[in-house]
């Protein structure tokens, strides 16, 4: 579409490299952008009839006296998908002009149809990020509604489906005239994937047809672009997620997975990865809390190094003393002095389990502080 904004867009680019005076006309040769503001919204004749017999019409000397409101030069129709939608003057000796008057129409059918793929992708984007909203976010998605609108994009979701959010921080060697969402966009266009900012760092993807191996190639496709246009980056994948109406749940597996991928210091973490300690963020705080300081004594220093190495090493003795570097006989002393003091045997499978949940709810608690 030809709008006056685009319109006189299209006269301050070609002006400043013609430093000729240039005219655009809609299809009634009314001037809606010219170098000469006095000129907007005069009726150009000669303009309005060469979109009429759609072809060039040169104005020289002689003939300007017959179109009113015209002056020497040449008008050309503007074409857009093979039809008139309005022309375009160079102000000028017709001999002179007509001699990069067709490369300025080019040009100017080609800045039309960029604005127009323009348009169509923020279409797209806008269509995609109300989609992923109402998916990802609403307590009710309306999944009639959400089905139309993927119908326009020409998408099928098909499941297992899989959310994933990725962090991000940019790299400040370059400016970045293209935003990462579009990158990340245009990357996987050929791939069913719906994909939206969902803040200034971070971008929130759903994948349809999340089997292993599909899930797999994309987050390896994914960290290969975040490694290439940002100084560092996490992404948090949530479990499979079998039904439209439990995206939301997949949505908090994988801001889960995100945050605990921080806090390990992991480029990449699966929700399945970190399940039971993500579980415990359901525990009510107060009961966090009185865990935390019932266990108060094995949280730090060389009880948590110990309990840590031998729930790794799946409460084996002979491999924890070994990573430790320390005698089997000196990790058992530990071990008994922890029971000791807390009431919880770590050789013992449900004691065990609770020391472990201390240990994991202790990153969870500083980070929320």
């Amino acid at each position: 579409m030809l709008t006056r904004e685009l319109a006189q867009e299209i006269v301050k680019e070609t002006m400043e490299r013609l430093n000729r005076n240039i005219n655009i006309m809609d299809t009634d040769g009314v001037i809606i952008a010219s170098g000469d503001p006095e000129r907007i919204g005069q009726r150009h004749e000669a303009a309005a009839e060469a979109v009429r017999l759609n072809r060039e019409l040169i104005v020289d000397r002689h003939s300007s006296r017959r179109w009113r409101g015209t002056q020497q030069g040449i008008n050309l129709p503007i074409h857009e998908n093979g039809q008139a939608v309005g022309a375009i003057g160079i102000t000028g000796d017709p001999q002179e002009v007509s001699a990069f008057g067709h490369l300025v129409k080019m040009t100017t059918e080609l800045m039309i149809r960029q604005n127009q793929i323009k348009l169509q992708s923020e279409w797209k984007q806008m269509t995609a990020d109300w989609i992923m909203e109402e998916l990802l976010h609403s307590a009710k998605p309306d999944l009639p509604l959400i089905e139309r609108r993927l119908m326009s994009l020409g998408l099928r979701l098909v499941p297992p489906y899989r959310v994933a959010a990725a962090a991000y921080r940019p790299s400040h060697e370059e400016p970045n005239f293209e935003s990462l969402l579009a990158k990340a966009t245009r990357t996987f266009a050929p791939d069913y994937v719906l994909m939206s900012q969902a803040g200034p760092q971070k971008l929130l993807i759903l994948l349809p047809e999340a089997d292993q191996g599909r899930t797999g190639r994309f987050i390896s496709r994914l960290s290969v672009l975040l490694r290439s246009e940002t100084g560092h980056y996490r992404i948090g994948i949530s479990s499979p997620v079998a039904d439209k109406a439990q995206l939301r749940i997949g949505s908090q597996e994988a801001e889960l997975a995100l945050r605990y991928g921080e806090a390990e210091q992991q480029e990449i973490v699966y929700f399945e990865a970190v399940e039971t300690r993500a579980l415990l963020h359901e525990i009510p705080e107060a009961h966090r809390q009185r865990l935390l300081d019932k266990l108060a004594a094995c949280r730090s220093g060389k009880a948590r190094e110990t309990l840590t190495c031998f729930f790794e090493c799946s409460l084996s003795i002979a491999s924890a003393s070994k990573k430790l570097g320390i005698h089997r006989n000196t990790l058992i002393n530990r071990l008994e002095q922890i029971k000791a003091l807390t009431g919880y045997d770590p050789q013992h499978f449900h004691d065990a389990l609770v020391l472990q949940l201390a240990l994991w709810l202790e990153p969870t608690e500083r980070g929320s502080g």
